[in-house]
């Protein structure tokens, strides 16, 4: 990756020309380069590699320097480490946004600087290949108040320093494939709510220390008020919930153990949520998904299914019709939905066909079909085609699960 400057505005209005004549050089002929307006130079700068924007102060006299007083400096993860060093140094203006790699123990030294330079974006980047353990995120990075995005990735995270007031302005927080300590989930919720204003929060497979043999986690809430979207995958149940998210738009939910119950009813608000479950769960645990199906304003739902077993247990369907019946808005607001990885279980067909039965303003219902299908793509276009429909405007739409080239079938053609 390599760094840029910050492009700036421009003017629609042609400036004056009122640069002086190009300076000739000892040879006689014309120093264009030095003569370069200064929006073209720094333009210019912007669009070198760090080493490269440090080099161009031995072009000319004017360009001594000259990018230490470049407005928006950006720092990327694969700059060598020794310009980074004198650009930190010697740059007069406020760093905006920085991408770090692990590179020689500097990130530390770095990431006090940058604070210094009221850092905004920032993004720190661990390589783990070969290594016993990841590397500790240092105390430093819990200084840099003026936060508004913060990446972690290939880290492991300690406790909060007790001074740590928060990231008061930070409003997308990322954590991929990073790892809480002791106490681990004590740490993860404070991280969380000590950031009132977070409005995209991504965890993707995180892990968290336990001394417990048997790996019990204690519960704790996901506490963000003023969040609008959530993504969240991992492979194990940390003990977490989400408290009421009043704002809450859009969410990827991908997990597999029995927390799912503890999520969704905190996601009430979404009108675009796409989830992985197991196969059986789509309608065994449909008594827990109820307040959550009958969220107010979902539009938009995607379904993953994951096949870990080669017997799907069999649903109990007179238990699941009698709490349907009492559900007067089940899928209310329900526009578009997509099913995938579908092997054509009787639980797959029977929530569908639950829906189409429920969802008076369905405009799509989709469903994707792997090949070790007990169905056909025309055996299950036909099966939906004949279910009832609340929207009958609802088209139905039949693709074989495969990564391009899909085959379709819909309303409009003959399977």
């Amino acid at each position: 990756m390599l760094p840029s400057l910050g492009m700036q505005g421009h003017s629609s209005k042609r400036p004056r020309n009122t640069s002086s004549p190009s300076p000739a050089t000892p040879d006689g002929a014309t120093d264009h380069l030095s003569s370069l307006p200064d929006e073209m130079a720094e333009e210019i700068l912007r669009r070198l590699p760090l080493d490269d924007v440090v080099r161009t102060s031995c072009l000319a006299k004017p360009w001594r320097f000259r990018w230490a007083n470049c407005r928006g400096l950006e720092l990327i993860a694969k700059d060598p480490p020794a310009a980074v060093d004198f650009v930190l140094t010697r740059y007069a203006c406020g760093v905006s946004h920085a991408h770090l790699e692990e590179s020689l123990g500097k990130i530390d030294g770095w990431i006090r600087a940058l604070d210094a330079k009221g850092i905004r974006c920032l993004a720190v980047c661990f390589n783990p290949e070969g290594a016993l353990r990841l590397p500790l995120v240092p105390a430093s990075l819990f200084s840099c108040s003026d936060l508004t995005s913060l990446l972690l990735k290939h880290c492991d995270i300690p406790a909060l320093p007790p001074a740590f007031d928060g990231f008061p302005g930070l409003l997308e927080l990322e954590l991929e494939y990073v790892n809480f300590g002791e106490d681990g989930e004590r740490t993860f919720e404070a991280l969380i709510a000590k950031s009132p204003s977070l409005a995209c929060l991504s965890i993707l497979f995180p892990s968290i220390s336990s001394d417990d043999d048997e790996e019990n986690y204690r519960e704790w809430k996901i506490r963000a008020p003023n969040l609008k979207i959530l993504r969240m995958s991992a492979w194990e149940d940390y003990g977490w919930s989400v408290d009421d998210l009043p704002l809450i738009e859009e969410a990827c939910v991908q997990l597999e153990g029995p927390e799912l119950p503890r999520i969704l009813p905190g996601l009430a608000n979404v009108w675009n949520l796409s989830v992985e479950i197991t196969d059986d769960t789509i309608l065994r645990r449909l008594p827990y998904f109820i307040n959550f199906y009958n969220a107010p304003i979902l539009e938009d739902l995607h379904i993953t299914l994951l096949h870990e077993n080669e017997e799907t247990m069999e649903a109990n369907m007179k238990q699941v019709l009698n709490t349907v019946g009492t559900v007067e808005r089940l899928f209310s607001r329900l526009k578009y939905f997509c099913l995938d990885q579908s092997i054509g279980h009787t639980n797959e067909m029977q929530f569908m066909e639950l829906l189409m039965s429920k969802a008076t303003v369905l405009q799509q219902i989709e469903i994707s079909v792997r090949d070790d299908s007990s169905k056909s793509l025309e055996v299950a276009f036909d099966e939906l085609s004949q279910y009832k429909k609340a929207s009958p405007q609802a088209e139905v739409i039949v693709n074989r699960f495969v990564d391009c080239n899909m085959d379709q079938i819909g309303d409009d053609e003959e399977p």
